[in-house]
């Protein structure tokens, strides 16, 4: 029986096709590559970079590994099409000597339908790379389903069997992914622009370096689009590209001196948070940041979370409702944080004794805090009420620590919460040092002109 020319792995012998030696281990780890989920052009960069010839002597395809892992004779058997214009074909066992098992290459079938079910280009997952699995701990995989009008995407564990919706992961998160947009815009409108005074001079080098950094991940992303690079070794240089890149934004804020001469932190904290309480006060805070959210992208949002998120883990319970198990968030993003503190301009949330939440900055000296009065005087009237102390003693805030009211008896209405500090800024605060005030506003009254 002629069988044409030979493939690779086997050589002619007496008009009889046997098994080359030289070769056979090849076939094997092309085989083993693809069951280690290695796409097509993977396996083919792989070889092409080893300088391994192919039987022509020209560069390795995808094309010519997908012909190699579907073809039957690596299992002993030939096949054929009864007839050139049907798709039919008839297979005849055992014709030459296997150089696979045929259980390995039932298991490369199987994978290949797998793959050709899930791998979807067309799909971008926000959450990629960042989802750990709450059982096992390790990071879970991508899944996809469904066609062009409805796609689903899910994040799977192969080894606990677990999987978790991306739509529901996002709405689960969605408010922490407020505050992280609130945050991002915060800093781009009020601080990046007085950062920038000496950006010609100082960052130049670092911006260059940002440029071609963010040219390669949209090579990179492109490529993985065109089937250029399989889902695995896109993440990969993905996520190694965005850590250096994060390092370099981080070394060129790093490298702007902060001159007090030139702006005063608190002045531009208090120009922002008039702006937030005149969009809260509107109703339009919100929607201004789901706004912003929904304008991006798949992978402009994919791009957002990395920014900001070292991992998350969520566990589904037995109702299938979501449980936010722990956020890790990058170091880069927590130095940052710190940086904030350190200059009295960082808020969060704390609760009252009735559990309301109420916005407060920390880390604030008595000196910010009366420069950030001053610069409030120039949008209302403005008071400040010491409403606890911490007494050790007691253990406890003592003083005048009761419910905050929203407004007070004199038509004040309560702006945020400040702790003080009363020597060195370091986190978490000595507890001796805690002071909380209440900084109250009204609008002021309009002169008449007679």
């Amino acid at each position: 029986m002629c069988l044409g020319t030979c493939p690779i792995g086997y050589k002619r012998e007496n008009k009889k096709m046997v098994i080359d030696e030289t070769t056979k281990d090849l076939v094997i780890r092309i085989f083993n590559m693809y069951l280690e989920r290695k796409s097509y052009q993977t396996i083919a960069n792989i070889l092409n970079n080893e300088g391994i010839p192919t039987q022509t002597n020209k560069k390795w395809k995808d094309t010519t590994i997908a012909k190699i892992i579907s073809n039957k004779i690596y299992i002993g058997d030939f096949e054929k099409y009864k007839n050139i214009q049907e798709k039919e074909t008839v297979v005849y066992m055992n014709v030459v000597e296997p150089i696979i098992s045929r259980a390995m290459f039932e298991d490369v079938q199987i994978q290949k339908e797998k793959n050709q079910r899930a791998f979807c280009r067309d799909r971008v997952y926000i959450f990629m790379q960042k989802m750990i699995c709450p059982k096992c701990g390790k990071v879970m995989q991508c899944k996809g389903s469904g066609g062009k009008k409805k796609k689903y995407m899910y994040y799977h564990c192969n080894e606990c069997k677990i999987y978790l919706r991306e739509d529901l992961i996002e709405n689960l998160v969605m408010p922490f992914i407020m505050d992280l947009i609130e945050y991002d815009m915060t800093v781009k409108k009020y601080f990046y622009p007085v950062l920038a005074d000496k950006k010609e001079r100082n960052t130049a080098k670092l911006d260059k370096e940002i440029s071609s950094l963010q040219s390669q991940k949209n090579r990179i992303k492109d490529a993985y689009v065109k089937g250029i690079v399989d889902v695995e070794e896109f993440s990969g240089e993905y996520r190694v590209i965005d850590e250096k890149l994060t390092l370099l934004e981080q070394k060129r804020i790093e490298s702007i001196d902060i001159n007090k001469q030139t702006f005063n932190p608190q002045h531009l904290m208090a120009d922002r948070d008039v702006e937030k309480e005149k969009l809260i006060c509107s109703n339009k805070f919100y929607d201004m940041l789901m706004a912003e959210w929904k304008s991006k992208t798949k992978e402009e949002k994919q791009e957002f979370i990395s920014k900001f998120l070292e991992s998350l883990t969520i566990e589904k319970d037995e109702k299938g409702n979501y449980n936010l198990v722990n956020i890790k968030l990058r170091n880069t993003f927590i130095e940052q944080i710190y940086k904030l503190m350190q200059n009295g301009m960082f808020d969060m949330t704390i609760s009252d004794e009735k559990d309301k939440d109420v916005r407060t900055t920390i880390m604030m000296d008595k000196q910010e805090l009366q420069e950030y009065i001053n610069r409030l005087n120039e949008y209302y009237e403005v008071s400040y009420y010491e409403v606890a102390r911490l007494d050790e003693q007691k253990k406890g805030y003592q003083k005048k620590y009761l419910t905050i009211d929203e407004t007070n008896d004199n038509g004040e209405k309560l702006f945020k919460l400040v702790e003080l500090v009363t020597d060195d800024k370091k986190y978490p605060q000595k507890k001796a040092n805690r002071i909380v005030g209440a900084i109250r506003v009204k609008e002021k009254e309009k002169v008449k002109v007679s």
